[in-house]
């Protein structure tokens, strides 16, 4: 089924989108280990804030040596700082693909997806949409 009618018979059918509101994404790095309740702390967080599409759990690199302490520092301003300010500011621009849990529902969502799956036909279009 094509994106389109999968959005027209999405914004007609009220079972999909509760189906789909209930329906999770989990999308981690492969070298990322973690515990379950790590995914309950996420799921939790989902269902409490209904509007919510994504939830991004903290992550810790672990190890020593330069790769190590460079990935920290990355984390500590692109994760811990960065998406804390921005959630301050009521929106969280990109859920980190390392460790974040997406609501069905708001990957389908008409203009997320669409956005998303057009072909580039502006070169900054490529910088926006194919990272």
């Amino acid at each position: 089924m094509s994106i389109d009618k999968l959005m027209q018979r999405l914004e007609t059918d009220e079972h999909l989108r509760e189906q789909a509101s209930n329906t999770f994404l989990l999308a981690l790095d492969g070298d990322v280990d973690f515990k379950p309740e790590a995914v309950k702390y996420l799921m939790d967080r989902m269902k409490k804030y209904p509007n919510v599409g994504a939830a991004c759990g903290r992550i810790h690199p672990t190890g020593n040596g330069p790769v190590v302490w460079y990935q920290k520092f990355e984390y500590a301003v692109s994760h811990w700082l960065q998406k804390v300010a921005e959630d301050t500011l009521g929106c969280v621009l990109c859920s980190p693909g390392c460790f974040s849990l997406f609501r069905g529902s708001a990957l389908m969502d008409n203009n997320v997806m669409k956005v998303y799956t057009t072909p580039p036909t502006e070169g900054r279009h490529h910088v926006q949409y194919d990272q």
